[in-house]
């Protein structure tokens, strides 16, 4: 019995027809998608770890913020330092796991933005008490001559489970 030829593999492809400049743009996007997607990944990791110095490092200078849904407070700019400070007083005593998933990478030339979502698990060791964040992380960052950097940080909460006490920058 003749079984039909199910595949040509003589036959061309649209890929054959790639040019090399095709191939380098095509590459170029790939190699920055990744890169702010890992860059939205450090700043997670750096947070969990504790690691104050590489948390600044994913910033510019000046940051704008959005934490309105769980501080209560209006968006605004501040520098990075300043950012980071607040970020280590609110954690230092915590263990923390920062979970980042299903992102979503717009480019735009030297901007991109990353949507993310997005669980934030918070247990204070002393007591055993826990605070959980699920929510979704829209991150602007701009490319600079040192690579990404975030520009801009809005935290969109969709519910909180917990002790809002374990954590000094949730609204009470």
């Amino acid at each position: 019995m003749d079984l039909p030829k199910v595949v040509n593999f003589e036959a061309k492809s649209e890929c054959d027809e790639a040019t090399p400049m095709a191939d380098e743009q095509s590459l170029s996007v790939v190699n920055d998608r990744l890169a702010v997607s890992d860059l939205v990944l450090s700043f997670a990791r750096s947070l969990d770890v504790k690691d104050w110095e590489a948390c600044r490092r994913c910033f510019l200078d000046e940051v704008e913020t959005d934490y309105s849904d769980l501080r209560g407070e209006p968006p605004s700019r501040v520098k990075a330092d300043e950012f980071v400070a607040k970020r280590r007083v609110a954690l230092e005593q915590l263990t923390t796991l920062h979970l980042s998933t299903n992102h979503l990478i717009t480019l735009d030339g030297d901007r991109a933005t990353c949507v993310s979502a997005a669980v934030i698990h918070r247990l204070r060791p002393v007591d055993g008490e826990r605070f959980d964040t699920y929510c979704t992380y829209t991150h602007t960052l701009a490319r600079t001559a040192a690579g990404w950097k975030i520009a801009k940080a809005k935290q969109t909460v969709h519910w909180n489970t917990g002790n809002p006490d374990v954590h000094s920058g949730a609204r009470r």
